[in-house]
């Protein structure tokens, strides 16, 4: 059994290793990612908006550096309002379009996860990331201002740094409710997604001159199918490892219990103990009694002593000269391994009828003896397939 505990955790070690590896793959490989930039060639059409509060009276400006593989724009913030502005947005067309209406085109980002990109500001600044989802029930179309505005914010510095925008987890500020829905209405649908925008917040700088710049605009999404694939292959690899070891145990259990029946039953069982090669008859005679009686439940030390005519201390001597075992444990060996012929040709006979017929009145001692032997429980001794020679011998 030894050798089998070795082959399994090798086969488990090995097993961990393949599944950490094809759940890696199958993680990786479920990700898909849809470039926005450059520009000219995003698989999603788009154009570049930029607007401020001026459109509302304010005095912050903007300025745009052109340029088709990133985003790089220039603003002021000034304190003429109660809340400054100034935005980012990428527009939504469709293919060929050249519209420039306030809703361009829907676009269905409901399959994607998140929004990634590189970017760096200057001076160091809190940012909002916004996404202009049309909501059924308050939206109208060509109107963003009734659009559903889930946002979230993020910070930037003047080094390079990596943005991930989760798209399910972004909150709608509390004045859209109070304005357009009730407060515990909170659920966002990005079936229908005009644009999304980067803009200031209420904690960015005013009177600054401010930069900021955005590289690796993507969108990702995730592939459930292959997720699932990788779910599936791993339960088909552990499945089968869980039949092999099931198996291999069976197969071992078995091959361990004849090697020990093998051994014993020469040693002990009384067909084959020649009584007659022992010359001295007090030995003789207790060898006899002890196979001839050991199905006797109170069969004990003292029994015996007071039957073959000797005292406890010499018959303990004799058996361990002989057999190398004390009284109990050549009685109990005695026992188990009939118990263990029987169980192996029985088939109508139960546990329960074997514990006592072998000298056993109770059978979960007898369980334990002969779990303790055997390696195993006499239910599942009974169910092997033993080699039926050796057990006839």
């Amino acid at each position: 059994m030894l050798e089998f505990y070795k082959r399994t955790a090798l086969a488990l070690f090995i097993l961990f290793l393949v599944s950490g590896f094809i759940a890696f793959e199958c993680f990786y490989q479920s990700k898909h990612q849809t470039l926005l930039l450059p520009a000219g060639q995003s698989d999603i059409p788009w154009r570049a908006v930029i607007s401020s509060d001026m459109d509302d009276g304010g005095r912050s400006t903007y300025s745009i550096k052109e340029s088709s593989y990133n985003i790089d724009y220039d603003f002021w913030l000034h304190d003429g309002v109660q809340y400054p502005y100034v935005s980012f947005a990428t527009r939504f067309t469709q293919s060929g379009s050249g519209a420039a209406s306030p809703v361009d085109h829907h676009i269905d980002l409901s399959s994607y996860t998140s929004v990634k990109f590189k970017i760096k500001c200057n001076p160091a600044n809190i940012l909002m990331f916004t996404v202009y989802s049309f909501d059924e029930q308050v939206s109208t179309l060509d109107n963003l201002l009734t659009y559903r505005i889930p946002s979230v914010y993020f910070a930037c510095d003047r080094n390079w740094s990596d943005v991930e925008i989760d798209l399910n987890k972004l909150e709608t500020p509390e004045w859209w409710l109070r304005q357009h829905a009730n407060l515990a209405n909170r659920n966002y649908s990005l079936q229908k997604v005009a644009s999304f925008t980067v803009g200031n917040s209420v904690q960015s700088p005013l009177l600054t001159d401010s930069n900021v710049a955005i590289d690796n605009l993507v969108l990702e999404s995730r592939s459930w199918i292959k997720l699932i694939s990788g779910v599936a292959l791993l339960l088909m690899v552990w499945s089968y490892f869980v039949f092999w070891v099931f198996r291999n145990y069976a197969i071992s259990l078995t091959t361990d219990v004849q090697a020990r029946l093998q051994k014993d039953i020469p040693l002990i069982a009384y067909q084959q103990l020649s009584i007659e090669s022992h010359k001295d008859k007090e030995r003789s005679a207790l060898l006899k009694y002890m196979v001839t009686e050991y199905q006797n439940p109170s069969l004990d030390l003292e029994t015996v002593s007071q039957q073959v005519g000797m005292n406890k201390s010499k018959v303990n001597d004799i058996l361990k000269e002989e057999i190398g075992l004390t009284f109990n444990a050549y009685l109990n060996k005695l026992r188990i391994t009939e118990a263990a012929r029987l169980l192996a040709e029985n088939n109508d006979m139960n546990i329960a009828e074997v514990a006592f017929s072998v000298g056993y009145n109770n059978a979960s001692y007898f369980n334990r003896l002969f779990k303790s032997e055997y390696g195993c429980a006499p239910k599942a001794f009974k169910s092997l397939k033993l080699n039926k020679t050796l057990i006839d011998q």
